[in-house]
């Protein structure tokens, strides 16, 4: 009656986007935000490794019917933001600090190091630029923590790598993710509404 033999489902049922928890992925692309205040920090796109069969995002967000991600994707807050983007003190820096944490754990410390010698790169946007074409490409663990947040009247959830134990080669050395940890997820919380006052009372003639 239902013939499934030969046919396989699209995607396998999967989301295009990560979900909260520990992935398996690549870092795609990144970019330095910046604040009205001036503040900057780092936003990472990850993706999975390639899914026979997967539609994933459009790459280009302009471009619906272009080129798609060939695995699951995220845009993911790797830092907050910081007023100490120029300094070389990566305690101070989180978006220095964070690259580097990656790079070891990839095994590319050195030529992120060897970034300092290139005398074109004169901004922190040019030097994560750089170290990106270093990283891309490089499949890991990541940790990604979850927060719901309203937009556009709909709940969505921001993703964002912890301060610590958020990039390994090893799975077993990151966190169980548990969507009952405050640190590992965070839920939208309705505000109640203490009390209405009417702005004109129709029925008082």
């Amino acid at each position: 009656m239902f013939k499934t033999e030969g046919q396989d489902v699209k995607g396998g049922g999967l989301g295009k986007s990560f979900e909260p928890g520990v992935v398996f992925a690549h870092i795609y692309g990144a970019q330095v935000r910046t604040s009205k205040t001036g503040k900057k920090a780092l936003e990472i796109t990850l993706e999975g490794p390639a899914i026979l069969g997967f539609e994933g995002w459009a790459i280009d967000r302009e471009d619906p019917e272009g080129e798609k991600y060939k695995g699951q994707t995220a845009r993911v807050s790797a830092s907050i933001y910081i007023s100490d983007f120029n300094s070389d003190d990566v305690n101070k820096n989180e978006i220095l600090s964070k690259i580097i944490v990656i790079s070891d754990q990839l095994g590319l410390r050195k030529e992120i190091d060897n970034l300092s010698k290139n005398e074109k790169i004169t901004s922190i946007e040019e030097w994560v630029a750089a170290a990106v074409d270093v990283l891309k490409g490089q499949d890991a663990y990541f940790f990604l923590s979850g927060k719901e947040d309203e937009y556009n009247g709909k709940i969505i959830v921001k993703l964002s790598l912890p301060r610590y134990k958020f990039c390994s080669q090893d799975e077993s050395k990151l966190p169980a993710f548990d969507k009952t940890n405050k640190w590992h997820f965070s839920p939208f919380v309705t505000k109640a509404v203490s009390g209405f006052e009417p702005v004109n009372n129709d029925f008082n003639v």
